[in-house]
């Protein structure tokens, strides 16, 4: 059994470490419903890339399969750092806009909100994701929503926690 993420966090200091990128863990350990091949995810923000990349390669190259990419994801310039520690891969997700407009940290709050709001929705998304599942998908079946996941569950974002839990009585199953 793999330790528990937060103590990963812990060990390698790594909030603290990526403070000034406002680091925020999301994706499935704090919502409770990992799988074996369940990552680490943590979403930064940073104005300069290169900074970012410099600091990460700085604090985490030492790591094993650390490796380090700029892409771009839906025309935003992306930088993504993995590595592994302890058996738990760890992504390491930064853009040039905040944390909070990034499309990981909506999908994950709104995912968290979910759980919180009908903790009964969370062994339906476990099953699917112990099938194989992605998060995403996994959410929009147990929720009845149709069409591109990824989008369908941005579309619940501005709900107030009445109005979602309210969505889900009467629209979810």
């Amino acid at each position: 059994m793999r330790v528990h993420y937060e103590q990963i966090l812990a060990d390698l200091d790594l909030l603290a470490k990526l403070a000034e990128f406002r680091p925020v863990v999301i994706g499935t350990p704090p919502l409770g419903i990992t799988v074996a091949s369940s990552d680490i995810d943590v979403a930064c923000e940073a104005a300069e890339l290169n900074h970012f990349r410099d600091r990460v390669c700085a604090e985490f190259q030492q790591r094993p399969t650390f490796a380090v990419r700029s892409l771009s994801i839906g025309e935003q310039p992306t930088c993504i750092a993995n590595f592994e520690y302890r058996g738990w891969p760890i992504e390491i997700f930064c853009q040039q806009i905040p944390v909070q407009r990034q499309t990981g940290v909506r999908h994950f709050l709104i995912e968290q909100r979910l759980l919180r709001l009908h903790p009964e929705l969370r062994p339906l998304i476990q099953q699917a994701r112990d099938k194989g599942q992605k998060t995403e998908p996994a959410f929009a079946q147990a929720l009845g929503l149709s069409g591109d996941p990824y989008e369908s569950l941005l579309l619940l974002e501005d709900l107030s926690d009445e109005q979602l839990a309210a969505w889900i009585i009467t629209n979810g199953r």
